[in-house]
């Protein structure tokens, strides 16, 4: 496989449940060069470096030769923008070598929702590119990738619609295969966890769990808390996530600012990045967890993790959300950059500990079709079936 594999990413929990479905099996992740594993179920090469991945993972598979490689297709994988041109290259040198591809397209950025406002929030280094130059380079990007795989793996079947309407893919060329739902790949240790409780104390914690950027929605998400917490003081509400690039700086500085000319620094933690084991704690201690999303460019790796944990979910109403999360079953789905309904969720959910519960176990019904290990034994399914035509 090509991708990187930090704990806790998509990639490291997929080879995981590799392990369990195909013990025999070895699963073989050219990383980039310095990224480093400590534990046994990934066998991680240092490969690539951002401006030469073609040609140095082309070497590589000269070496190793290996009958399906399949790349784990991230916008912002190989580094900057600029550096995602040179993916097309990566793929006709795949083509040589006659081996077969398969590409998890998990970063989507389709046309029909680009706008000024949107490529400002998902890229401020590129707000000033126009819109029909960065439609040619998501046709490029994408359309190469699609074309040249063998197999296209979405994880909704609303990306399934739009890779055949935007790209020209064939139907019959994309596989849906539903993002693993679990827990953290590590569990926190005690002292993570009694740390944890001692900062909530006797407060009731909401949860906002991801990177910290203007495309969360976390201005209308402080805006409904700050409503909700004048009159229930025993609430605390956790942000939980650093900064994916350096260009989000500012936004990060903004939340800061908002929640402390708010008053509310004694009601809102901003917790930068945590680990894996503190991800663990605060999800088990929180009572829900709330993605306000007004932008989605893929799957949100924090729904799957809020299922794995059986939390009700709040969470804006379009895809993947949509797609994963039945109103009133999974959770509550709320208009995009709509405070009042964020704040309408806070009251319904915080106020019924039946709902609460009915929905826990609606999601524990749910992890236990969508587990890593049959993530994986459906990726060998595709890999099987692609060998064979």
């Amino acid at each position: 496989m090509i991708s990187r594999a930090p704990v806790g990413s998509y990639m490291s929990k997929l080879a995981k449940g590799f392990s369990k479905a195909s013990a025999n099996d070895h699963v073989t992740v050219y990383g980039m060069k310095g990224e480093r594993r400590s534990g046994q179920d990934i066998r991680l090469v240092d490969t690539w470096t951002q401006t030469r991945f073609p040609l140095q993972i082309f070497r590589q598979l000269c070496r190793d030769k290996p009958d399906v490689v399949h790349i784990q297709h991230e916008f912002g994988m190989f580094g900057k923008p600029a550096t995602m041109s040179l993916v097309p290259i990566l793929y006709l040198f795949l083509k040589l070598l006659r081996v077969r591809i398969v590409s998890t397209i998990h970063t989507t950025i389709f046309p029909d929702s680009l706008s000024n406002d949107s490529i400002g929030d998902l890229l401020p280094i590129a707000s000033w590119i126009p819109k029909m130059v960065i439609e040619f380079g998501l046709h490029i990007v994408y359309g190469s990738a699609c074309r040249l795989s063998d197999s296209v793996i979405v994880h909704q079947r609303s990306h399934k619609v739009k890779l055949q309407r935007y790209y020209r893919i064939g139907d019959s060329k994309i596989a849906f295969i539903p993002h693993g739902v679990g827990r953290a790949e590590f569990l926190a240790n005690e002292e993570s966890l009694l740390r944890w409780t001692s900062i909530i104390g006797d407060r009731r914690a909401m949860l906002y769990f991801g990177y910290v950027s203007p495309r969360k929605g976390l201005d209308y998400l402080i805006n409904a808390f700050q409503e909700f917490s004048k009159q229930r003081l025993g609430w605390v509400l956790i942000l939980a996530g650093g900064i994916s690039k350096e260009f989000y700086r500012p936004y990060f500085q903004h939340i800061k600012d908002v929640i402390n000319h708010s008053g509310l620094s004694d009601r809102i933690m901003m917790t930068g990045f945590v680990p894996e084991g503190d991800a663990d704690a605060l999800f088990r201690l929180c009572e829900f967890v709330v993605l306000p999303y007004t932008q989605i460019v893929g799957n949100a790796s924090a729904c799957n993790l809020a299922m794995g944990y059986w939390k009700p979910i709040i969470a804006s109403n379009m895809s993947p959300f949509s797609e994963e999360i039945v109103d009133g079953q999974h959770g509550i789905l709320c208009t995009p950059q709509d405070s009042q309904q964020i704040l309408g969720a806070f009251e319904k959910l915080s106020a019924d500990p039946e709902l609460r519960m009915r929905i826990s176990e609606n999601l524990q019904g749910l992890e236990a079709s969508r587990d890593w290990e049959t993530v994986a034994n459906n990726s060998l399914k595709l890999y099987k079936s692609i060998l064979m035509s």
